[in-house]
C-alpha cells in the first residue's frame, strides 16, 4: 500500500481510531493484522515470505535463550539445548541471507556467470529466472536478523510472545522502506504502553506534512528532468547531464526522506518514536559527514553488525581500509543487484578513504582550522561534484549508460568507448527549462541549509508554534497546488 494513495488515507484513519480504542494484547493483535493487510495489498504471496522469516527468527531467538538458560542453570539437557547458541544464530543468518539472495541476487549471479564463461553471449548462455522481488525484503530481513544477533549477544531478551515479535518485524509504517528499527528500541516502547499526548500529535502531524511536501512537491517535480535525460543521455550535452545527475540526487533523497518522515509521523501517532533516518545530508561539508546523515538506520546497522565485528578501526590501517571497503561493497550490493550498484559502492569507499587520509594529514587539519567560510563553501561544492558521479551509477539502468553520462559530463563522447573530446557537448543543451531547473537546485540547497540550522525541534517549541503553523499551511498549499497528476511510487520500494 502506497502512502500517497487514497486507500492508505482511509486505512490510516480507520486503523488509528480502532487502534486507540483497543488496549493491551488485543491492540497488538489488531496492529499485527492490519500490518499484514498493509503489506499483502502489494502482492498476497509476499506474506508467505515475511511469515516464514518472522517464524524462523522467533524460534531461533527462543532456542538461543533455552541454550543460555541451560548453560546458567544446568539440569537435564533438552534437544534444543544440546546445540550451541552459535548454531541457531548461524542458521538464522544463513536462512535470511539465502532468502534475500535468491529473490534479489539470483539473476545478477546468472549475469556474472554468463560474463565469466566463453559462451555467455551465445544461445548456450544461462537464462535469467522469472523472479518477482518482494517489496521491502531488504529492510525487514535486516530488521529481523538484527533481533537474533542481539539476543545472541545478550543485549536483548528473547521475546516469548510471538505476536510481539511479529509486530516488531511487520509494523506497517516502516515495513516497506524503513527506517530499519532495532528490536531494543521497538520492544521497549511496546512494553511501556501505547498512549499519546498533545506533543505527540504535533510532532506526528508535522512529520507527515513535511514528508508529503518532500515527496509530492519537491521530489516528484524533479522526476521529469531525471527521467528525460537518463532515458536518452546520448541526446543531451554536458550541462544537461550535470543538472540531471544532481537532480536525481535530490530526487531520491527527498523521496526517501519524505517516506521516512511519514513513517515516523504515523508511528508517533500510534505511540512509537523511531530514530531519525535523514539529518539534512545535503548540508554536509564532507563525504564522511554526508554519510553520518544519510540513511542513518542502514549505515549504523552495517557499522554495528558488519564493520565492528570485522575489527572496525581498532586494527591496523590496512585492515581498517579493507573493512571499510567490505562495508561499502556490501552497501552497494544491498541497494541493487547489478554492476552499477557495485561501482556506486566502490566509489563511496574511494571518496571516504581519500577523505580519511586527507583528514588525518597535517594539510587537512590546517585547512579546517584556517579555511573559514570560503573553505566551507568549496568543500560543499566539491562534495556535490563527487556525489554526482555516484548518483549516475545509482540511477543509470546499466554500466554502459553510466559511463556514457560520466564521459559527457566532461565533454567526452563515452568514457567506455572514446576519450575523444567534443567541444560541442559543452555548449549543447536540449533540456527544456534548463535555467529553471538550475534555479530549483539552488533553492533546494538553500532550503536544506535553512532547515539544517533551524530543525523541526526548533519550531516545536511553544514560542515558535505560530511559525510552525505558517510553514505547515504553506506546505499544504504547495502540496495541493504542485502535486503532479501522476505520482510515482516511492523509489526505495525497489530495494
Amino acid at each position: 500500500m502506497n502512502f500517497t494513495s487514497f486507500h492508505f488515507v482511509f486505512f490510516f484513519f480507520t486503523t488509528l481510531v480502532l487502534g486507540h480504542l483497543l488496549k493491551g494484547r488485543p491492540q497488538r493483535i489488531f496492529l499485527l493484522a492490519v500490518s499484514y493487510y498493509f503489506y499483502g495489498v502489494f502482492e498476497p504471496y509476499y506474506l508467505i515470505l515475511i511469515l516464514f522469516s518472522t517464524a524462523w527468527d522467533y524460534l531461533a531467538g527462543l532456542a538461543i535463550a533455552y541454550r543460555r538458560q541451560w548453560e546458567q542453570n544446568g539440569g537435564s539437557r533438552s534437544l534444543i539445548a544440546r546445540l550451541p547458541a552459535r548454531f541457531y544464530l548461524t542458521a538464522s543468518i544463513i536462512i535470511n541471507l539465502a532468502l534475500l539472495g535468491y529473490f534479489k541476487y539470483t539473476n545478477f549471479g546468472i549475469t556474472m556467470l554468463n560474463d565469466a564463461h566463453p559462451l555467455g553471449n551465445t544461445v548456450f548462455a544461462f537464462p535469467a529466472e522469472s523472479i518477482l522481488l518482494p517489496v521491502g525484503i531488504s529492510f525487514y530481513t535486516f530488521q529481523s536478523m538484527s533481533y537474533t544477533i542481539d539476543v545472541y549477544r545478550g543485549v536483548l531478551e528473547a521475546r516469548r510472545d510471538p505476536v510481539d515479535f511479529a509486530l516488531y518485524v511487520t509494523f506497517f509504517p516502516q515495513l516497506v522502506a524503513g527506517p530499519i528499527v532495532r528490536a531494543t528500541t521497538f520492544l521497549k516502547q511496546l512494553d511501556e504502553g501505547y498512549s499519546i499526548g498533545k506533543n505527540d500529535i504535533i510532532v506526528g502531524v508535522t512529520r507527515i506534512i513535511v514528508g508529503f511536501f518532500r515527496k509530492l512537491v519537491l521530489s516528484d517535480n524533479l522526476a521529469p528532468v531525471v527521467n528525460q535525460v537518463f532515458g536518452n543521455p546520448a541526446g543531451y550535452g554536458t550541462l544537461d547531464i550535470w543538472v540531471a545527475s544532481l537532480a536525481f540526487g535530490w530526487q531520491i533523497y527527498l523521496d526517501f526522506a519524505g517516506y521516512t518522515d511519514i513513517a515516523r509521523g504515523v508511528a508517533r501517532l500510534f505511540g512509537y518514536e523511531f530514530e531519525i533516518n535523514f539529518l539534512y545530508p545535503m548540508a554536509a561539508s564532507s563525504i564522511t559527514d554526508h554519510w553520518s546523515r544519510w540513511h542513518i538506520s542502514l549505515t549504523t546497522w552495517i557499522r554495528d553488525y558488519v564493520f565492528i565485528p570485522l575489527g572496525g578501526s581498532r586494527v591496523g590501517p590496512i585492515r581498517t581500509y579493507l573493512n571499510i571497503g567490505v562495508v561499502w561493497l556490501a552497501t552497494g550490493i544491498w541497494h541493487g543487484a547489478a554492476y552499477h550498484f557495485v561501482a556506486w559502492g566502490i566509489w563511496q569507499f574511494v571518496m571516504i578513504a581519500i577523505h580519511r587520509v586527507y583528514g588525518l594529514s597535517a594539510l587537512g587539519q590546517r585547512m579546517r582550522e584556517t579555511g573559514g567560510l570560503l573553505y566551507g563553501i568549496a568543500s560543499r561544492i566539491l562534495l556535490f561534484f563527487c556525489l554526482s558521479f555516484g548518483f549516475i551509477w545509482f540511477r543509470a539502468p546499466d554500466m554502459s549508460t553510466a559511463t556514457l553520462m560520466q564521459g559527457r559530463k566532461f565533454g567526452f563522447e563515452n568514457l567506455n568507448e572514446s576519450f575523444v573530446f567534443n567541444s560541442k557537448l559543452l555548449s549543447l543543451s536540449n533540456l527544456h527549462g534548463l535555467k529553471e531547473f538550475i534555479a530549483l537546485l539552488i533553492l533546494l540547497w538553500v532550503y536544506e541549509l535553512f532547515f539544517n540550522k533551524y530543525q523541526l525541534e526548533y519550531f516545536w517549541k511553544p514560542e515558535n508554534r505560530k511559525k510552525l503553523i505558517g510553514i505547515l499551511i504553506g506546505m499544504l498549499y504547495l502540496i495541493i497546488a504542485m502535486t503532479p497528476a501522476e505520482t510515482p511510487n516511492f523509489l526505495y520500494f525497489q530495494f
